[in-house]
């Protein structure tokens, strides 16, 4: 932004600089929250892609993926897989007893994709944590800025009046300043709009995988336990 920023914050009022200030926090905020959701985003995104090449190698030994899930903590696709496998496990009244083979009811297996579409639920829940606070920053920071370039032309203009004076040598000092905090706040709803929309993208990719993983996880449930 180059020093004529810094310049016009310097001759800005103690509300202009207040508001510049308050923007600069909340832009570490939000960077720290982009960066530190996406690391989250990532990890589950590579712990499941994982966990589902383990579960396709053997789908119909239920029992041992139950136990393997906790290799895979970060992994989505294991929590709701686990969440499947305690449902499954409650209707078969343990899990040392899925090797039985038990067939189920359609109404048992309409209990258990309820709880998958459950799972899935607190999952996405959980990777959204966080997010509103990059769409809240988005949509206000800007209206933060405006309103300190307001105040600021405002304050010119009224001192304008007090001096008599209305050249562009006078006027300009308080303008430049008071147009500051729209920038200052522009440059942090554009960061924060573009990292929101990021990390959406990759949320709403990683439910569709989700409920894709759960339609593959009743597929072997109605092979493995003949539901009827």
């Amino acid at each position: 932004m180059g020093t004529g920023f810094f310049i016009s914050i310097g001759q800005s009022g103690v509300v202009g600089k207040l508001i510049v200030f308050l923007l600069f926090l909340v832009s570490i905020y939000s960077w720290s929250i982009i960066l530190y959701k996406n690391g989250v985003i990532r990890r589950a995104r590579n712990q499941s892609f994982a966990f589902l090449d383990r579960f396709r190698e053997a789908p119909d030994d239920m029992v041992e993926h139950y136990v393997d899930r906790a290799e895979f903590g970060s992994s989505p696709f294991a929590g709701v897989f686990q969440a499947g496998l305690a449902e499954l496990a409650l209707i078969l009244g343990g899990v040392d007893r899925m090797q039985a083979r038990r067939s189920l009811s359609m109404v048992q297996m309409d209990g258990l994709e309820r709880s998958l579409e459950t799972a899935i639920s607190e999952q996405v829940m959980d990777l959204r944590t966080h997010l509103i606070v990059l769409a809240t920053t988005a949509g206000v920071a800007p209206f933060v800025g405006l309103f300190g370039t307001v105040w600021g032309i405002m304050k010119a203009f009224s001192a304008m009046s007090v001096t008599g004076s209305a050249s562009i040598s006078s006027v300009a000092p308080g303008v430049s300043a008071a147009l500051t905090t729209t920038v200052a706040g522009l440059a942090v709803a554009i960061p924060a709009l573009v990292g929101y929309n990021y990390l959406m993208n990759n949320v709403r990719n990683l439910t569709q995988r989700m409920e894709n993983f759960s339609s593959e996880f009743l597929s072997t449930v109605e092979r493995s336990f003949g539901a009827r």
